[in-house]
């Protein structure tokens, strides 16, 4: 049975009144307005209950939708988006599994709804993508690519510059260091290396791009602190410019960080201590995508290639000819000059015929150049050698005395 068409609440305010009345049964009321003695009571018993308030229709959606999340998952999703607001649903799902893999914990479309509802949801940048990894072979365990760069600057709120340095290992994508350097320069970024290879020894490679003070603008490329990577034996990998693709991850890594930027701390010390907390929670706490939502700490391990305390001497072939680098950044060759690089005053590099008969240089294992006869200068590919067609010319500046 229905209430007739009439104003419902007139209709129920009157039923009550007649109830109360006491003059009729509960039977009698019930059938003169049509309803049965279940609704009957029921309306009798909200009134008495919340009075003429409680007249009035419930919404018909259920209280708890059958498929609804628990409301302490969707506590436990909010609280940890909270704690960290860079983190998507994926990373939150992917964290809140490995912290408790019996809960029935939601979709990552559904955690995205239930972060939407409570408003931590802002608006989605284009997503950056890398196109590949460059020339190189791909890492296949720890240690074997150290990836470095630093982030473009910016000022922290006393307006001291600050330049952060970081390096990755691109196999377990552990942040090695996140340091907060003044400047790009050699002296500063040594100090961080020196560390780095103390505490967890020396990769076999090592990725950057072009700029200081990982490379130079002279023929060589060479820095003191590519100097000093390659009298450890590290290999130098130099990305193409133009192409940060070519350092992929490392970029990528560039953007996860971007928030500490737009929101500087007071000085100095305070931007090490951010860095320091960020550092700690990239590697032991945030699920990485790449190892299957894991964290970067399970994977990395350090080098068996401890640093030495003594850098060995390069172990050039007797039918080498061995020339030291003067202090103007040049050697002695068949009763000429020819300039190499200021980075290596000092140092010994070897002259080895090939077997085209020309003349290459190398510093250990690392290749410098060959040496342009005709013109007496070291160029960067052989001055015999046919040029591809098209290709650009090596009477670049870098040929032009390649003075850093």
């Amino acid at each position: 049975m229905v209430w007739r068409e009439t104003d419902i609440m007139d209709e129920r305010l009157r039923f009550i009144v007649d109830c109360l009345s006491g003059e009729e049964t509960m039977t009698a009321v019930c059938e003169r307005y049509g309803i049965s003695r279940k609704i009957g009571y029921k309306w009798l018993g909200r009134y008495r209950e919340f009075g003429p308030e409680g007249l009035h229709d419930l919404p018909r959606a259920p209280l708890n939708h059958g498929r609804a999340t628990a409301a302490d998952l969707v506590e436990r999703i909010v609280a940890l988006k909270e704690a960290h607001p860079a983190w998507g649903p994926k990373k939150i799902i992917g964290r809140l599994k490995r912290e408790a893999p019996s809960h029935p914990w939601p979709a990552i479309s559904t955690a995205g709804e239930i972060l939407k509802r409570h408003g931590l949801v802002g608006r989605r940048r284009g997503r950056w993508r890398a196109v590949g990894n460059g020339p190189w072979p791909d890492a296949q365990r720890p240690n074997a690519v150290w990836t470095g760069d630093h982030k473009g600057w910016f000022r922290t709120r006393d307006g001291w510059r600050c330049e952060p340095l970081t390096v990755l290992d691109a196999w377990s994508r552990y942040l090695l260091a996140l340091e907060a350097t003044g400047s790009t320069a050699d002296e500063e970024a040594w100090p961080v290396f020196e560390r780095l290879f103390e505490e967890h020894g020396l990769p076999d490679r090592f990725r950057s791009d072009n700029g200081s003070p990982f490379a130079s603008a002279g023929v060589t490329g060479l820095t003191p602190l590519a100097v000093r990577f390659i009298k450890l034996g590290i290999a130098l990998e130099r990305i193409a410019p133009g192409k940060p693709q070519q350092n992929g991850c490392h970029e990528r890594f560039h953007l996860t960080m971007l928030p500490l930027a737009k929101a500087p701390e007071i000085d100095r010390q305070a931007q090490s201590q951010a860095f320091d907390a960020f550092r700690r929670e990239y590697n032991e706490e945030r699920p990485h995508e790449a190892l299957g939502m894991d964290t970067p700490a399970e994977y990395y391990r350090g080098s068996e290639r401890q640093m030495p305390a003594n850098v060995p001497e390069p172990d050039y072939p007797a039918e080498a000819a061995v020339r030291r680098v003067r202090n103007n950044g040049a050697i002695k060759w068949q009763g000429g000059e020819i300039y190499v690089s200021a980075s290596l005053a000092g140092e010994p590099v070897a002259v080895e015929e090939t077997e085209t008969g020309e003349w290459a240089l190398r510093f250990y294992a690392h290749p410098l150049g060959h040496i342009d006869l005709k013109r007496m200068r070291l160029v960067r590919r052989s001055a015999l050698q046919p040029r591809p067609a098209g290709a650009a010319a090596d009477t670049t500046a870098q040929e032009k005395g390649g003075k850093l």
